[in-house]
């Protein structure tokens, strides 16, 4: 089967939104042609290249905006790559796939829209202005799709314009797999560490991962000068519009006396390296846009405990693992009793029996199954 598939980014672009529909696509690429089509977000990027047996498309574009991308030659593109297409599959949240999903639906092509969670940008006006545009654009897509993918019910349920789509919704939980382990590398980290308690952080510096909220956390525990913040994750200009806030936490960072190691992107074997070394994995998320959170689940099959804000879907690994504690968004003292609770009795948290029961949920070829099934399912209709 040809399998379209767009993204407005893709690799190397860190963020969930990318690592997950990539390891499904590098599995199907086994069985189907895949073909990509992003936006070249960095002139250091080729237009085409591939990555393994999958090909891959980056379109210029007119203007940028927030994130997004105003890019009129993208038209061309898209009804170009529907004419050898069997299957459009749709990364969403995107305002920029619009089009292409009128073109299948007109074309009769199939559509599933991987939905990773809805945008929120802030209340400044012109964020609210480019967060209501590009929801609409999403609502849109979902409604001229043939299937939607969700991580979880929990979260899609809490999105009340969605709830007129919930007949074609599917469950299949994130592709998760052990993280690999440098060794030599996690020997660094552990001599660095000392008798030092780590806290960890994994993912994009910016606003809506509530670092901020982590950082006043640790500024109220006793013998802060031995909690270290370690941050495993681009930052700064490597992250799309969170120069700002990386400079704020940097600010924040040296007002409250508090150490913190930045690590950048990691290579798989650094990244499982350094779920290891850490104590606890912290993932102080403040809205919506976080849907799930699949570092917990890395952390998880590492033997890590987790700390996760209770929002809908970012809650759904503790309450399967019971590896870990949910606080309220923004809630730093909670932040601070959920540290000092898991340090304090980590075996409560963490322990053989949990790690078996965590891998079990999060089978990664369970995952693929599905997919295999959905596409399965799709050739037999057509």
């Amino acid at each position: 089967m040809r399998v379209l598939f767009f993204s407005t980014y893709y690799h190397p672009y860190l963020s969930g939104l990318i690592t997950y529909p990539k390891k499904i696509l590098t599995y199907l690429s086994n069985n189907h042609n895949i073909t990509i089509i992003t936006f070249r977000y960095s002139k250091n990027l080729p237009q085409h290249s591939t990555d393994g047996k999958i090909a891959v498309h980056r379109l210029p574009f007119l203007v940028k905006i927030s994130k997004g991308f105003i890019s009129p030659q993208s038209l061309i593109a898209f009804a170009h790559s529907l004419r050898t297409t069997d299957i459009v599959i749709l990364n969403i949240p995107n305002f920029e796939a619009l089009p292409l999903a009128i073109f299948a639906k007109i074309w009769q092509k199939p559509i599933i829209s991987i939905f990773h969670c809805r945008v929120d940008l802030g209340k400044r006006f012109f964020n609210r202005i480019i967060a209501a545009t590009l929801n609409l654009s999403v609502s849109l897509q979902l409604w001229l799709s043939d299937t939607i993918v969700i991580y979880t019910q929990d979260y899609f349920e809490h999105l009340h314009l969605e709830k007129r789509f919930t007949h074609k919704t599917k469950v299949i939980l994130p592709a998760v797999s052990q993280p690999k382990v440098n060794e030599h590398q996690l020997e660094r980290l552990l001599k660095q560490k000392r008798d030092n308690t780590w806290i960890g952080f994994c993912g994009r510096v910016s606003k809506e991962k509530g670092i901020h909220h982590l950082i006043n956390a640790i500024d109220t525990l006793t013998g802060k000068n031995k909690h270290v913040l370690i941050i495993a994750g681009p930052y700064g200009d490597d992250v799309v519009g969170e120069s700002q806030y990386y400079n704020e936490i940097k600010s924040l960072l040296g007002k409250k006396k508090i150490t913190c190691i930045f690590l950048g992107k990691l290579s798989d074997g650094n990244l499982g390296a350094f779920y290891r070394a850490i104590d606890v994995l912290v993932l102080p998320s403040v809205n919506r846009t976080e849907a799930f959170g699949m570092v917990q689940v890395d952390a998880m099959l590492s033997g890590k405990p987790v700390i996760a804000s209770n929002l809908p879907g970012v809650r759904i690994p503790i309450n399967l693992t019971n590896m870990g504690v949910l606080v309220e968004p923004g809630d730093e003292d909670g932040l601070a009793q959920a540290i000092i609770k898991i340090i304090s009795q980590p075996q409560r948290y963490s322990n053989s029996q949990l790690r078996d029961h965590a891998r079990k949920v999060f089978s990664e070829q369970s995952t693929y199954d599905c997919y295999d099934q959905l596409l399965a399912d799709i050739t037999d209709e057509s």
